[in-house]
């Protein structure tokens, strides 16, 4: 469900417009009201679960450099369903932190997860945190001086952060749930 969070800013999409789009009656949403009226939950599930599984599908291939075939829109489209659907069953109700950013985004990435996901002040200044270790790891890898680089990188780990070094030079970071 962190497609959107991911990758939407790579797509151009707006957070603000997103949240005030309508539901697109769609053949996914149209399935999951029939299931839900019916009281079928397994039937609805299985309508959340296929939109999941077709955003990690185009979501392995951008992750991986690959250029997805999928219209933005559609993605788009797909994601914010599959976020909506989610919702009414009560699955999420807020960003968990293990949200993933690229290391290059800007505060507006932040502002997004802020209002779409309900990211508390004290996370948004944790996030802010973690990106700017990440900045001096890779400012430290390009001075060659990796023994500061693997310094960093295990403090992150030891504060259950992950690394993911990307080919273009980008990190991306994920946060392990102690949950």
């Amino acid at each position: 469900m962190l497609f959107g969070y991911e990758h939407g800013s790579q797509f151009g999409w707006d957070f603000d417009k997103i949240q005030e789009l309508p539901l697109e009656d769609s053949e996914a949403v149209q399935q999951f009201r029939a299931a839900m009226d019916d009281f079928n939950t397994l039937n609805a599930l299985a309508v959340v679960f296929e939109l999941a599984k077709e955003l990690l599908r185009d979501r392995n291939i951008i992750v991986h450099g690959g250029k997805t075939e999928t219209p933005s829109e559609v993605l788009q489209q797909k994601w914010q369903t599959l976020v909506r659907l989610a919702k009414k069953l009560g699955f999420i109700n807020r960003v968990p932190m293990s949200a993933t950013l690229y290391g290059d985004q800007s505060k507006a990435s932040l502002k997004e997860l802020k209002v779409i996901g309900g990211l508390t002040d004290e996370e948004i200044e944790e996030i802010e945190k973690i990106e700017g270790l990440i900045q001096q790891r890779l400012d430290a890898r390009k001075a060659k001086n990796f023994a500061e680089g693997d310094r960093i990188r295990n403090e992150l780990k030891d504060q259950g952060v992950t690394l993911i070094d990307q080919k273009d030079g980008t990190t991306i970071w994920h946060r392990i749930d102690k949950d």
